[in-house]
């Protein structure tokens, strides 16, 4: 049997040994929950999955996604038994898919694992199903698909649509946004606007995107305009980026999570905030036009600041407030940041019945909220 050879494999950063354990820790929650959901079949795609292992490192992100789902099943009141959990890793080097292919055969999983190693690109075998799909007029399995490219070619917006059309299915993609960025201020525009079409869905960005800015604020423009064009999608309400700094502060990539379910963004948000814990990396907000915050998650001051600057002056229903706070802030529940604002006199509700103990915030209770300016 062949073995890995070191030149093959390379040394991981600790931001993608912590984008790994995001993956491994968001995917244990996500098959622990739709083991209870009515589908027979649960998907995971890794779009560019590598050899599966680095020279510091025996878990890559397909090697977490199956122990991750094996752990959910071994789970005690696991409802997982009685699906089948399918995993597409999908690889552009031959080299790198054979090795991958070696790597899984050597661990016996479970027999309602079934699993694929396919070489091609994300573009051929990822957008060729769900064309297939499409024809046929079938609805998708509950997928996760994480997408991880070297670089910022080789993610076709339109397969990212794709995915993100059927109901529960979810993305996590690795956007290089100073690449795209760079793509957008070469001089010879005219080479890349075909990438640059192919990662947007459309031409909005060539009127969008500013190429004579600095780097620093090209990059967030980058990603405030995918983020926008995610948001486009039909039923795509709940997407939210983090920029992956190292303890430096130096920008190494955004993450960027899409889904039809605020569930989804609350357990994605648990995985982050533990991983962040780590030491190995931080989160940082990416807003654009100011410096990169880096995420306190219990920390609510300059978030409720935010809120208020966003939604004060009307009275609102309480999703309005649970929306933003998952879409804009580290957090998954607009409370802490309410009860700043209750704090300093900036917040009045209107209660259904009896009203709540002060200062506390039960969603069941309250008709309406207004955050003064």
């Amino acid at each position: 049997m062949p073995s890995f050879k070191p030149t093959n494999l390379w040394h991981a950063e600790p931001h993608t040994l912590a984008k790994i354990e995001i993956v491994r820790r968001y995917l244990y929650l996500w098959f622990s929950i739709l083991g209870n959901h009515s589908a027979n079949r649960l998907v995971y795609i890794d779009g560019f999955a590598g050899p599966g292992k680095y020279t510091n490192s025996e878990e890559s992100s397909p090697i977490a996604a199956l122990t991750a789902a094996k752990a959910a099943l071994d789970r005690p009141g696991s409802g997982l038994g009685s699906k089948e959990c399918c995993f597409l890793f999908v690889e552009k080097k031959k080299e790198f898919a054979e090795q991958l292919r070696e790597l899984i055969s050597q661990t016996s999983w479970p027999t309602k694992f079934k699993w694929e190693v396919e070489v091609g690109t994300f573009e051929e075998k990822v957008g060729g199903i769900l064309e297939q799909i499409k024809k046929e007029r079938q609805q998708l399995a509950p997928t996760f698909a994480f997408i991880d490219p070297f670089g910022a070619t080789g993610l076709p917006f339109s397969v990212v649509a794709d995915i993100l059309s059927h109901r529960s299915c979810e993305v996590l993609i690795n956007l290089d946004s100073d690449g795209i960025g760079r793509l957008v201020a070469a001089q010879s525009i005219e080479s890349n606007r075909k990438h640059l079409d192919a990662i947007f869905g459309d031409g909005t960005w060539n009127s969008e995107l500013k190429p004579a800015l600095p780097m620093r604020e090209l990059t967030p423009q980058v990603l405030a305009l995918y983020k926008r064009r995610l948001r486009s999608l039909p039923n795509v309400r709940y997407v939210f980026a983090f920029a992956m700094n190292t303890r430096e502060s130096q920008l190494n990539y955004h993450l960027v999570f899409a889904s039809q379910h605020p569930l989804g963004l609350e357990k994605m948000k648990e995985a982050m905030k533990a991983v962040d814990k780590s030491g190995a990396y931080s989160f940082s907000d990416d807003s654009v036009g100011q410096d990169l915050l880096p995420f306190d998650f219990d920390a609510p001051g300059v978030w409720a600041q935010r809120m208020q600057k966003a939604l004060s002056g009307v009275w609102r229903n309480y999703e309005e407030f649970q929306d933003y706070a998952l879409n804009e802030t580290p957090f998954v529940n607009p409370k802490s940041m309410l009860r700043h604002l209750f704090d300093a006199d900036k917040v009045q509700v209107q209660w259904a019945g009896v009203p709540a103990r002060r200062g506390s915030f039960p969603e069941d209770k309250i008709k309406a909220i207004c955050i003064v300016a």
